[in-house]
């Protein structure tokens, strides 16, 4: 199993980010082909109760690398990634993509 993780700054305009996210980005990001699973995970801090960076974590999950790579080529996840940089760029929420193989 791959997995595709975008893990999300904190906002400057959370309610604008959010809204967003929910409203529009994710229904992008339903078309992704090949995907197995989603789940987004709203921040709430560290173990230790400090505030966290991060306000968002997403992850979808593949049954292979194979599925992750074509579906990183695609026009569905090209459109995604589109999206998520203006909207990094209007909120002030940076995104840093990362991708895993189970260990």
């Amino acid at each position: 199993m791959a997995t595709f993780i975008a893990l999300w700054e904190k906002p400057d305009d959370i309610e604008a980010f959010e809204d967003h996210y929910r409203n529009e980005h994710m229904g992008l990001c339903e078309k992704w082909p090949g995907v197995q699973s989603m789940s987004v995970i709203k921040v709430s801090g560290t173990p230790t109760g400090d505030a966290s960076h991060y306000h968002l974590v997403f992850t979808a999950t593949f049954a292979s690398t194979d599925d992750l790579q074509a579906a990183l080529k695609s026009p569905e996840m090209l459109a995604s990634g589109k999206d998520a940089m203006g909207l990094a760029k209007r909120t002030g929420a940076r995104p840093t993509f990362i991708v895993g193989d189970d260990f």
